[in-house]
């Protein structure tokens, strides 16, 4: 049985006085809310075969809830703005799929409990602040000797996630992510850039099979390095390592040449929450965690919803440098923050639960 604890999410603002967990029909069985104190009601709302998060939301979710579905459903992981309205607070945790899946469900959990909003918002502001004195930038990587130019007038950012869930809209969980935008006049990307870590894709369609897919085929970047070559913001040549990274450069092509718009370089998102753990399946903790960094990078390739895809490519081994300048700002050779204990209670196991799923 895997415990949900309410009281620990920080994320949530004050003032609600319900919570609602919203499963998916397959993962019913696998969760308990424990009793949270900040709370006046709470409830476990199980979608049926075939509903979205909309009809749920409509049927069995009242208006100043605070709301967590855990779901590997697409349907049940977004709803337009309108039907969510302004005083609920939704977020959604994809579950992956296979043996682990229960897992890792624990494991972002926990993540939910260790997070600190009132840190991961202030070191998204000093990230932005030290980008801001910059000028440009430097994106590195010794291994693989790639180096990279980024220059820009100003930075502009394109998303700035405070570390905290906001009502009126669906957000992912874990949260905390900072967007470079680098599609705005006076913005360019010149060089190698050697990409390799965990990836996420995102996509304008409502069926995601294709989405998936092509994760799946990502996949051996986690282990092998490629290196692209980008001219100006986009992505000219590809330089595979190892057959792992082959597979991931032959699947980039076959996107570029569907839609060129996919090697477009849109930006450079920096994940900045420490609790967030690196999952071996399409979530989007795979973009705010930030590893063994302070803040780790990833390039952003495809502009939803003007391309079918948006990938986020992980730079794991490069250092992010200012222009001129020596000591890391985000990246490789910068080190995680580290910090205090979860509040929470231990959680507890029944006897229909031996952990090993």
């Amino acid at each position: 049985m895997i415990i949900v604890n309410p009281e620990a999410y920080r994320q949530y603002p004050a003032g609600h006085n319900r919570f609602v967990l919203v499963l998916e029909q397959r993962f019913s069985d696998s969760f308990q809310i424990e009793p949270p104190s900040r709370y006046e009601a709470w409830d476990t709302v199980t979608a049926e075969e075939g509903q979205s998060l909309t009809d749920v939301l409509r049927s069995g979710v009242p208006q100043d809830s605070d709301v967590l579905v855990v779901a590997h459903d697409d349907r049940l992981l977004t709803a337009p703005a309108v039907e969510v309205g302004p005083r609920r607070t939704v977020a959604a945790l994809r579950a992956g799929t296979g043996p682990l899946a229960l897992d890792q469900l624990r494991g972002l959990l926990a993540s939910l409990e260790k997070a600190e909003p009132e840190a991961i918002g202030p070191t998204g502001t000093a990230l932005g602040d030290a980008l801001a004195a910059a000028g440009g930038l430097i994106l590195e990587d010794a291994l693989t000797e790639s180096v990279a130019k980024v220059t820009f007038g100003a930075p502009t950012w394109s998303r700035a996630d405070t570390g905290a869930f906001l009502p009126g809209a669906v957000q992912s969980a874990p949260t905390g992510l900072r967007r470079l935008d680098l599609t705005g006049a006076g913005t360019t990307v010149t060089g190698q850039i050697a990409v390799k870590g965990w990836s996420v894709v995102r996509t304008r369609a409502t069926g995601t099979a294709h989405c998936h897919e092509l994760f799946e085929k990502l996949s051996g970047l986690s282990h092998y390095p490629l290196v692209l070559t980008v001219e100006d913001g986009t992505v000219t040549d590809m330089k595979a390592t190892e057959t792992g990274s082959a597979t991931a450069a032959a699947a980039l092509t076959q996107l570029f040449t569907a839609d060129p718009g996919h090697s477009q370089v849109a930006g450079v998102e920096f994940g900045i929450n420490p609790a967030a753990p690196q999952l071996p399946f399409n979530s989007e903790s795979n973009a705010v965690a930030t590893g063994r960094a302070a803040a780790s990078v990833h390039l952003l390739l495809g502009s939803l919803p003007l391309t079918e895809f948006q990938i986020v490519l992980e730079c794991a081994t490069s250092s992010l440098t200012a222009l001129g300048g020596t000591e890391p700002l985000a990246g490789a050779g910068t080190t995680a923050a580290t910090g205090p204990s979860p509040r929470r209670r231990m959680n507890r196991v029944t006897a229909a639960s031996c952990g090993c799923h």
